[in-house]
């Protein structure tokens, strides 16, 4: 029989389980929130004779989550794929107090505050994260970006052995965390000192052309290009399967998204791709 897909979400309370478990739920998984875990054996013995259920993504607490992750790993007829949610924990202390939530950890009475709330989570999460097949950080991830993250990567029917995200972004907004390369690209000419130019993107053909014509980008790209055929071809030997890669600039409106552009369409050739603009204006 075909493995089930699992999905485990799991991560720092606030760091947008419900989100992404919404996301799941538009790309017609079955969605099971805080699944008691005592259960997870009679539920995987219901998985194993049932073929309505192919597809299951699981919001679990960091507090069960390794019980979770390490019961259904183990499971023969499961293939699970686990997710790690963070963020900055300014910004969760941010969102709870917005949103007039009461974090889990208070109500559990393991904290007699916020800000002790959050660090007691963090120290549960630090080893959770090293087990993660992708770690998502939400802190700069704003409107359906998120959502646009996971659908990229869960959308199909099968979980590609390999994945390369290209995400352009400004460095003025702060870099994104969940890289494991970053190229600062701001040493390039910046079409946002050329009037016409500076209210476009690099997603506009005008934009796109000035940034990658420049003799400047050309040797770049051959450089830059000639150091990701070696380091992908390195990751994904070594069994690595995904990796992000940030080119930012100023503003991450020009210069970051033309060269995204250009890597995700080359790189598309060969591996499974995803492009993100975490700033621009469209």
């Amino acid at each position: 029989m075909d493995k089930i897909e699992i999905v485990i979400v799991t991560g720092m309370s606030g760091a947008g389980k419900t989100t992404a478990m919404a996301a799941f739920e538009n790309m017609a998984y079955c969605c099971i929130d805080n699944y008691p875990i005592a259960l997870l054996g009679a539920f995987s013995e219901f998985l194993k004779d049932n073929t309505n259920y192919q597809r299951i993504a699981m919001a679990v607490s960091l507090a069960d989550a390794p019980k979770a992750i390490r019961f259904l790993n183990n499971v023969d007829w499961l293939n699970v794929s686990v997710i790690f949610l963070d963020c900055d924990d300014n910004i969760i202390l941010k969102r709870y107090k917005e949103t007039r939530r009461t974090h889990p950890i208070l109500i559990s009475n393991k904290a007699a505050t916020l800000v002790e709330a959050i660090g007691y989570e963090r120290k549960l999460a630090r080893p959770i994260s090293k087990e993660a097949n992708m770690v998502i950080d939400t802190t700069n991830l704003k409107g359906n970006k998120f959502q646009q993250l996971l659908e990229n990567q869960f959308n199909h029917q099968s979980i590609d052995p390999f994945r390369i995200s290209f995400v352009s972004f400004g460095y003025k907004h702060g870099i994104p965390k969940d890289a494991d390369l970053l190229f600062d690209v701001r040493f390039l000419p910046n079409p946002f000192y050329i009037e016409e130019l500076r209210n476009l993107t690099g997603n506009d053909k005008e934009v796109y052309d000035y940034v990658i014509d420049k003799p400047e980008t050309q040797v770049f790209i051959q450089k830059m290009t000639d150091l990701l055929d070696y380091l992908l071809e390195e990751y994904d030997k070594e069994g690595k399967t995904h990796v992000v890669i940030g080119i930012g600039c100023t503003g991450g409106q020009h210069r970051s998204v033309s060269l995204t552009n250009y890597f995700a369409d080359h790189y598309s050739q060969k591996y499974h791709v995803h492009r993100l603009h975490r700033d621009a204006v469209h």
